[in-house]
């Protein structure tokens, strides 16, 4: 049978040319296989078939599922394609491993679940997606019309489940509906190809049900599709900007949304001698080590910004990128400048929301295709230089002691000198101490080596989306997890299945450490935050992976190595100490300004 496929055309949004060049089929015209040229095909197939065809003609390369009667024929065709099924153990675990997949690959993912339960189940997953900027397409069975409010088993279309609507766009989706007739596959294909051109991200969600799934699709002659190029800025906005920017010290603020466009952040900030911050997950876009790197904003950030700020008093902070949240800014004035910000992002409604009262110039354009804009009318000779009058916390190294639980800042310090610096992997933090104690630690020359989630931050996102990770980047992918992450959720027994080269480094205290040490903060004696503690080698082993336990400081580096040369998944069971406490105090300030503590 001849395979569906799609030939798209697009002009790719400037400033998103990373993406495109590495992966050429979002970007040109591909033949479909042994099909005639410009022939009026009167070849039919499912439309399963179809849509699946048209999915790796978009350069998907994987698809994380778990599979249920309402979408097996769906599911029948994935494995017959050229795209890779992995069968995982949980919804919100696939969803995080195809987000992961999506942002260390560049690619558009698809996650597949069955209707009802399995679809619910992958909520909070679709949500993290649409929080992170990565490009899923969520599939899920869905009841037929004929059954729908009449009790038929897994409905959850809005008959079966009234309270939530999960076929709607919205906040959730860029794109939902249930597709009913094959007919309307072309109009559903296309919202999809111009959805996957949008640099910052497309979250889609189709229901499909069984009877559509293996109806007959006569094919179509194969459309094409442009794209407009993102919006530039206007030549009295940019002249504008060179205007506030060339007269007065400035520092440049880069975010997530920045992460294409590091070489062009570096050249700005070489020109023009201005200092660059970064939020969490924008670590790596320019090097930590650089003379003109300020720090990390945030939680597990430095302090040395606000002294540094303080001091030098830049009249404007040109934003790169970042919605300024709580895990970016905790919405300190400190971080204000005399003049305001300078935001440049594409998503509108970003702008002045963190902080309100301070004059914002708003910029709706991609960062790269700014950047380039503005580097060329840049002065040749800038004016103003914003020396540093602080720099980040120097990287002290410590010998391991020879007493007590592993400390997790020494952790860091084996992490950044075997991982970090000995190999390419990619390092992801869970929710938690894992995130404050990395962020603040470690230490990247790369942009996108480095990934937490600031935004939703779902505990189990990473100790279930160092797969995808893994998969996605076509490197060992390192999880730092916190043991109650670990329990919650992870997918070793699907890494197993697979032989998934991810490797897992828990920060074993037997307790929800970060919530421990927020209620001690917070003047409360914790309660119920600890737990009996787990060993997570026999749980490993226990699901066909592999690991060992390092309870004392000396026995670390050996153990990494170990972990990282290990061809499959592998776990580190780390035994830290739980008094030591993460840099996490601006989140617990945060929380007593949020009325949470005692009076």
């Amino acid at each position: 049978m001849e395979q569906y496929r799609l030939a798209t055309t697009t002009v790719p949004a400037q400033g998103a040319a990373t993406d495109t060049e590495r992966f050429p089929l979002t970007s040109m015209v591909v033949p479909a296989r042994n099909a005639a040229p410009e022939r009026a095909a009167t070849v039919s197939a499912s439309v399963s078939e179809a849509l699946v065809a048209a999915l790796a003609d978009l350069g998907v390369e994987h698809a994380f599922a778990v599979f249920g009667g309402a979408i097996a024929p769906f599911c029948e065709a994935l494995s017959r394609s050229s795209i890779t099924l992995v069968h995982c153990r949980h919804e919100s675990g696939a969803a995080f491993a195809a987000i992961e997949a999506s942002l260390s690959s560049g690619r558009p993912v698809v996650v597949v679940s069955t209707a009802g339960p399995g679809a619910t189940n992958l909520v909070t997953g679709m949500m993290a997606a649409r929080w992170e900027g990565a490009r899923v397409v969520f599939i899920s069975g869905s009841t037929a019309a004929a059954q729908r409010g009449k009790w038929a088993f897994q409905d959850g279309t809005a008959a079966g489940t009234p309270h939530v609507d999960l076929y709607r766009p919205g906040t959730l989706f860029h794109h939902a509906q249930i597709v009913e007739d094959y007919r309307e596959l072309p109009s559903v294909l296309a919202r999809l190809r111009n959805g996957m051109a949008r640099p910052n991200g497309f979250v889609m969600h189709l229901g499909l049900p069984v009877s559509l799934q293996v109806a007959r699709a006569e094919r179509a002659p194969t459309p094409t599709t442009s794209c407009i190029p993102s919006r530039q800025c206007d030549p009295s906005t940019l002249a504008d900007c060179v205007a506030r920017l060339s007269q007065a010290p400035f520092v440049i603020w880069a975010g997530f949304g920045a992460r294409h466009a590091a070489d062009e952040v570096r050249e700005l900030a070489e020109r023009a001698r201005a200092m660059v911050m970064c939020s969490p997950r924008a670590k790596g876009i320019v090097s930590e080590e650089d003379p003109l790197f300020l720090g990390v904003t945030g939680l597990g950030g430095y302090g040395s910004i606000e002294r540094h700020l303080g001091e030098v008093r830049p009249k404007h902070l040109l934003v790169l990128g970042t919605r300024l949240g709580e895990m970016t800014s905790f919405w300190d004035e400190r971080l204000v400048p005399s003049n305001g910000f300078i935001h440049v992002d594409l998503e509108a409604d970003v702008f002045g929301t963190a902080f309100p009262g301070v004059p914002t110039l708003g910029i709706q354009a991609e960062v790269g295709a700014f950047l380039r804009q503005l580097l060329n009318v840049w002065p040749d000779v800038s004016r103003v230089e914003c020396r540093p009058t602080v720099r980040p916390p120097s990287r002290s190294t410590s010998a391991p002691r020879t007493f007590g639980p592993v400390r997790p800042s020494y952790l860091m310090q084996m992490i950044q000198r075997e991982i970090v610096e000995g190999s390419p992997a990619l390092v992801l933090t869970e929710a938690g101490n894992s995130f404050s104690f990395g962020t603040h630690y470690l230490r990247f020359a790369e942009p996108q080596r480095y990934r937490t989630s600031t935004g939703f931050g779902s505990m189990g996102h990473v100790s279930s989306g160092v797969i995808g990770a893994a998969l996605g980047s076509r490197h060992k992918a390192v999880a730092i997890v916190g043991d109650g992450a670990m329990l919650m959720q992870n997918e070793l027994n699907t890494a197993a299945s697979y032989g998934i080269a991810a490797l897992w480094i828990v920060l074993n205290d037997a307790r929800y450490g970060m919530i421990d040490q927020g209620m001690r903060s917070l003047g409360w004696q914790p309660f119920e935050t600890e737990f009996a503690r787990a060993d997570f080698v026999a749980i490993a082993r226990g699901m066909g992976a592999d690991g060992i336990r390092a309870e004392r400081e000396a026995d670390l580096a050996a153990a990494l190595r170990l972990g990282m040369q290990a061809p499959g998944p592998f776990v580190v069971d780390v035994v830290v100490d739980p008094n030591e406490l993460a840099p996490g105090g601006r989140r617990n300030q945060s929380l007593r300004q949020q009325g949470v503590g005692k009076a």
